[in-house]
C-alpha cells in the first residue's frame, strides 16, 4: 500500500472513531437493555449481567440493586410471572430519553403479582423519566406507586397499555384509612406543612410541585378499590402537606369493578382526562363515599367524554353513590360529553369539601340518566353545595321522580338543558360532540405586551358595541407557547356585571386560529345590543398559564375598546384606558339578522299551498312552499316585516326558488310616514338569491314590493328575507 493510501485509511479510521465518541456525551454511558425471565429453560442467572436473552436475570433482586440511566431498558419476558416481589426501580431518565420498563418476545403480558399484605407491584420513589408499558399487575395493595416524599420538580412519567387487577382490601392492612386506599395507580406526595397555612386553598400559592408531565393511557383496571388515587404516603389528610402534579393526561382508561371509586384525582394543576370509563362502582364499605370519578383540590382540568355506569353504595353508608363528584376546593374544572347513568345518588355531585365548593365549573353537553335510584344525601341530576360556573347543553333522563337540580346553585348560569321523564329501561345514547363556534373575530389585530402569570382572577378588557346589533357565538383566549391549562371565559354587561355568556377553553387541546386564539362555543347564541358596554375576560391563576399585560394594544372589527379591566377578588378595576387589553381575549360574532325578530304581513297569501307570511323570516331559505307566495298573479304585491322599533341596516339577502324567481321588485323602508326605496328598482331578475347592499338607512319596517312575478306563473314568491346592518 502506498503511503498516500495508508494516510487516507488512517484519516478514515480517525474520523469514524471521533464520530462514535460524539454519539456518547462526556460522562454518559451508552444505553443498555436488560432482560428478566424466570421461565424454565431460560438460562437465567441473577449473578450475570442480564443483558442477553440467552442469560437473563431471573427475578427482581438484581433489577432492584441496579441504578439505571437515561435510555436504558428493562424488559420482562412475555408469558412469565413473578410473585412475592416488588419491582423497586432506581435511576432517572429524561422526557427525550426515558428509561423503559416493558416486555419482550411474544405471548401474554408478563405478570407481577406480589400477593402479600401492603405490597406494591412497581415502586418509583422520587423518580422521573420513566416509561412503563405492556405489563399486567395483580394481587397487591397498589399496582404502581409514584412517590414524592419531600421530593420536588421531577419530570415525565409515561404509563401505557397495562392490565391491572385485584388491588383490593385483601392485600391492605388498613383499607378504611385515608391515603391507604388500594389503587391500581397511586401518586403519593408529601411536603412539610406550610406554616402559617396559606389561606387560598383553591389557588394554593405556597404549594410546591412534585411531578410535571404524567401520562396514563390505554390501561384496563379490574376489581380495584379505585383505578387511580392521588394522596399522601401517610395515613390522615392535610392539604397543606400535598404537592401539585402538573400536566396530567389520562386517556382511554377503563375500570370495571371499582370497590370505592372509579377514578380519583387530587392536587392536579392542569390536566386533560379523555374517554375514561367507570363501570360497576361501589359496594365496598367506604367511609369517604363512593363515586364514579372524584376530583378535589385541583384546578385547570378538563374531563372529556367517557362513561360512568352503575354506581352503588355499601349498605352501611347513607351518602354519595354518585356519578361524577366535584368534591370541592377546585377551579376551572370542566366536565363535557360524559354519559352518566344508573347511580344510587346524584348523577353529578358538586360538593364543598373544607367548606370551599369549586368555582368556575363547566358542566356541558353531558347525558345523565336514571339517577337517585337509592338516594342517601343526594338524588338529583346535579346536587350543588354552592360554588359557581355554567351548566349548559345537558340532558337529564329522569326515571325515579327525582329533581333535576338540588341544593344551592345561585351562582351558576344555566342554558339549553333539558329534562325528560323516561322508564327505568330507557337506554340513553351517548352525547354527540358539539362543533366549534363560527363567526368573525372581534379582535382584528394585536401587539402583545409583557408576559405575566401573577394574578388570581379575571383579566380582559371593556368594549362598547357599535351602532348595530351583533350575534355572539363563541369566546376566545390568545394562546402563549407552553400553555396547557383550562380557562373559563366570560362576557358581562358592564352596567350591572351580569353574566351574558361563558364557556371554557383548553389551551392544550384547542387549535389556535391564524391570530393565535383558541375558542369555545357558547351554549346558545347571544345578541349584543348596539352602543352597549361589555366586559370580556379570562380566568387566570397565580403561576398558571402565561398571558399578556395591558401594555397590549388591540383593534376591533366592530365597536370601540374602552381599556383593560381586571378583578382579582376585590371588585372590578380599570387598567390602561384606550385600545388596551389584558390577555388578550376575543369573541366570535356574526351580524344579527334583524328580520328574525320582526312580524311579517303581506298583501295577500296563497294559503292553499302551505305558504304563509310568517315563513318569510323563519330562518329557512331553501325549501319550496316554505316561504310566502301572493294570493293573486295581479301585480303589485308585497311582503313586509315590522321590526317593532327603528333599526339601522344596509344589507338585504333575498331568497326565492329556482325556476320561480321574482323578476321585478323594489326594497322599501318605512321612514315613519311613508315607504321609500332603499335603492333603484330591480328588473329582469333571474337569480334565486340576491344580495343587496346600500347606504345605511333607518326604519321600523322593510318590504319587498313586487312589480313582476315569476316567469312560470306570474305570482310573487319570497322564500326568505334577511336584513343586516351591513
Amino acid at each position: 500500500m502506498s503511503s498516500k493510501r495508508q494516510m487516507l485509511g488512517m484519516l478514515f479510521f480517525a474520523a469514524a472513531f471521533v464520530a462514535v465518541l460524539l454519539l456518547v456525551k462526556p460522562g454518559e454511558a451508552s444505553a443498555a437493555v436488560y432482560y428478566v425471565n424466570n421461565q424454565s429453560g431460560s438460562g437465567c442467572n441473577n449473578a450475570g449481567a442480564g443483558t442477553s436473552t440467552a442469560a437473563p436475570w431471573c427475578d427482581f433482586t438484581p433489577v432492584n440493586a441496579k441504578t439505571f440511566s437515561a435510555g436504558d431498558q428493562v424488559l420482562l419476558k412475555s408469558g412469565a410471572a413473578w410473585t412475592g416481589q416488588t419491582l423497586n426501580l432506581q435511576g432517572e431518565g429524561t422526557a427525550s430519553q426515558p428509561i423503559l420498563l416493558s416486555s419482550y418476545s411474544t405471548g401474554n403480558k408478563p405478570i407481577i403479582a406480589p400477593g402479600t399484605i401492603d405490597s406494591i407491584a412497581i415502586l418509583l420513589n422520587g423518580k422521573g423519566g420513566w416509561k412503563i408499558a405492556n405489563l399486567e399487575l395483580s394481587n397487591a395493595w397498589e399496582g404502581i406507586r409514584l412517590q414524592y416524599d419531600h421530593v420536588y420538580n421531577k419530570d415525565y412519567i409515561w404509563i401505557e397499555n397495562l392490565t391491572i387487577r385485584n388491588m383490593t382490601s385483601a392485600y391492605n392492612s388498613a383499607p378504611t384509612s385515608y391515603n391507604h386506599t388500594s389503587a391500581g395507580i397511586s401518586v403519593k406526595t408529601m411536603a412539610d406543612a406550610v406554616s402559617p397555612p396559606y389561606s387560598d386553598k383553591v389557588n394554593a400559592p405556597g404549594r410546591l410541585t412534585a411531578l410535571t408531565n404524567l401520562t396514563i393511557k390505554n390501561v384496563n383496571f379490574y376489581n380495584c378499590d379505585t383505578a387511580t388515587w392521588f394522596g399522601a404516603p401517610v395515613t390522615g389528610f392535610n392539604p397543606f402537606e400535598h404537592l401539585w402534579v402538573k400536566k396530567v393526561i389520562m386517556q382511554d382508561l377503563t375500570i370495571d369493578g371499582g370497590g370505592m371509586w372509579g377514578f380519583n384525582a387530587l392536587f392536579v394543576d392542569g390536566g386533560v382526562f379523555t374517554n375514561l370509563v367507570a363501570k360497576n362502582i361501589g359496594g365496598v364499605s367506604n367511609p369517604f363515599g363512593s363515586a364514579g370519578f372524584v376530583i378535589a383540590y385541583s384546578k385547570n382540568v378538563e374531563v372529556i367524554g367517557g362513561e360512568i355506569v352503575n354506581v352503588s353504595r355499601h349498605p352501611d353508608q347513607n351518602y354519595d353513590g354518585v356519578g361524577f363528584d366535584f368534591e370541592g376546593v377546585g377551579k376551572n374544572i370542566s366536565l363535557r360529553n360524559m354519559n352518566i347513568r344508573n347511580t344510587a345518588g346524584a348523577g353529578i355531585f358538586h360538593y364543598n369539601n373544607s367548606g370551599l365548593p369549586d368555582i368556575d365549573t363547566v358542566i356541558d353537553n353531558n347525558i345523565v340518566s336514571h339517577y337517585g335510584n337509592n338516594p342517601g344525601n343526594s338524588s338529583e341530576g346535579i346536587y350543588f353545595a354552592g360554588g359557581s360556573g355554567i351548566v349548559t347543553n345537558n340532558v337529564f333522563n329522569n326515571s325515579f321522580a327525582r329533581s333535576t337540580y338540588g341544593g344551592s346553585y345561585g351562582e351558576f348560569v344555566f342554558a339549553k338543558n333539558t329534562a325528560n321523564t323516561v322508564s327505568p329501561s330507557f337506554v340513553p345514547v351517548p352525547p354527540s360532540v358539539i362543533g366549534a363556534p363560527a363567526g368573525t373575530g372581534l379582535v382584528t389585530s394585536q401587539v402583545p405586551g409583557t408576559l405575566r402569570n401573577d394574578s388570581n382572577g379575571e383579566v380582559g378588557f371593556k368594549f362598547t358595541t357599535g351602532a348595530t346589533e351583533i350575534t355572539l357565538q363563541g369566546l376566545g383566549r390568545r394562546a402563549v407557547a407552553g400553555n396547557y391549562k383550562t380557562h373559563t371565559l366570560k362576557l358581562r354587561k358592564d352596567s350591572d356585571k351580569s353574566l351574558v355568556g361563558a364557556c371554557s377553553v383548553s389551551t392544550s387541546t384547542a387549535v389556535p386560529d391564524s391570530q393565535g386564539y383558541q375558542y369555545c362555543k357558547l351554549a346558545a347564541n347571544v345578541s349584543l345590543q348596539p352602543a352597549t358596554s361589555y366586559l370580556l375576560t379570562s380566568t387566570e391563576d397565580y403561576g398558571g398559564d402565561y398571558w399578556h399585560s395591558d401594555d397590549t394594544t388591540i383593534a376591533l372589527g366592530t365597536g370601540t375598546v374602552n381599556g383593560s379591566i381586571y378583578n382579582n377578588g376585590g371588585g372590578w378595576s380599570s387598567g390602561i384606558v384606550g385600545n388596551r387589553a389584558y390577555g388578550p381575549v376575543t369573541l366570535l360574532y356574526t351580524l344579527t339578522n334583524i328580520a328574525r325578530s320582526g312580524t311579517a304581513a303581506a298583501s295577500g297569501t296563497d294559503t292553499a299551498n302551505g305558504y304563509a307570511a310568517s315563513k318569510v323570516n323563519d330562518g329557512i331559505a331553501s325549501t319550496d312552499f316554505n316561504g310566502w307566495a301572493s294570493a293573486s298573479p295581479a301585480m303589485p304585491q308585497w311582503i313586509e316585516i315590522d321590526f317593532g322599533s327603528n333599526k339601522t341596516f344596509g344589507r338585504v339577502e333575498l331568497y326565492t326558488t329556482s325556476g320561480y324567481e321574482l323578476r321585478g321588485y323594489q326594497i322599501q323602508v318605512w321612514n315613519g310616514s311613508s315607504w321609500v326605496n332603499a335603492f333603484p328598482a330591480v328588473t329582469g331578475n333571474s337569480s334565486a338569491h340576491r344580495t343587496h347592499t346600500f347606504a345605511a338607512v333607518i326604519g321600523s319596517k322593510i318590504r319587498v314590493y313586487s312589480t313582476q312575478g315569476d316567469a312560470a306563473s306570474s305570482y310573487a314568491r319570497v322564500n326568505e328575507l334577511e336584513v343586516y346592518s351591513y
